[in-house]
């Protein structure tokens, strides 16, 4: 919601829910700075929410972002995330404790709409803007977004904005190939974990983005 309210004041942005892209655009793009979307990433956002109602609490983000560890160490974030532990980690963790998933009960996770549930795949981010830009009824503004898979296009993408000849007002960057869904912490790399992310997308039903804060705030 918030990145698309400042894609819609600025006319263009770089989002910034990657920390890998982001550190690229830091490092070796600096005049693309003035672009890049102010917002937190979604696990910095979420963890100040935490933090806000529970003061005390100790929050920890698992996925598969090796670059989320040092994501944690920005001052801006920092205080909102005390931990970090990848797929790969936390399986490492269950193989200490004997601990069998298999063998466990699961429990349907709700509350979090099909656009949230889809972050994690490359273009997830771009349709979850666009369903933003829906629900907050902006009117004469035109999305046009370009999806770079993998840190080549993202490099690429942001050349061709530095020079007028990208095309489209909104990069959604991904350093990983195929979106986090491949990131260097998974315990595995195969075509299927798309249609697996796209699958549980979908189980949220018609939830909407705004319904999904509002259930969030009413607890």
């Amino acid at each position: 919601m918030e990145e698309a309210k400042e894609l819609v004041e600025k006319g263009f942005l770089t989002s910034s829910c990657c920390p890998a892209f982001v550190k690229y655009i830091e490092k070796h793009q600096k005049d693309m700075l003035e672009h890049k979307s102010h917002n937190m990433s979604p696990m910095a956002y979420l963890g100040k929410k935490i933090k806000e109602r529970e003061p005390n609490a100790k929050v920890v983000f698992i996925g598969p972002c090796v670059a989320k560890k040092s994501e944690i160490l920005r001052p801006e974030v920092r205080p909102y995330v005390d931990y970090v532990l990848t797929f790969e980690e936390l399986q490492a963790l269950y193989d200490s404790r004997d601990i069998i998933l298999s063998e466990l009960e699961e429990v349907e996770f709700g509350g979090a709409s099909g656009f949230g549930r889809v972050f994690a795949r490359s273009g997830g981010l771009t349709e979850a803007v666009r369903r933003a830009l829906d629900e907050q009824e902006v009117v004469g503004f035109d999305l046009k977004p370009i999806m770079c898979d993998g840190i080549e296009e993202c490099r690429a993408a942001l050349l061709k904005a530095r020079h007028g000849s990208l095309g489209g007002n909104f990069i959604e960057g991904m350093a990983c190939v195929g979106g986090c869904i491949n990131g260097a912490g998974c315990i595995t790399h195969s075509p299927r974990s798309r249609g697996e992310v796209d699958k549980y997308g979908r189980s949220a039903g018609d939830l909407g983005i705004k319904d999904a804060i509002d259930q969030w705030e009413k607890k």
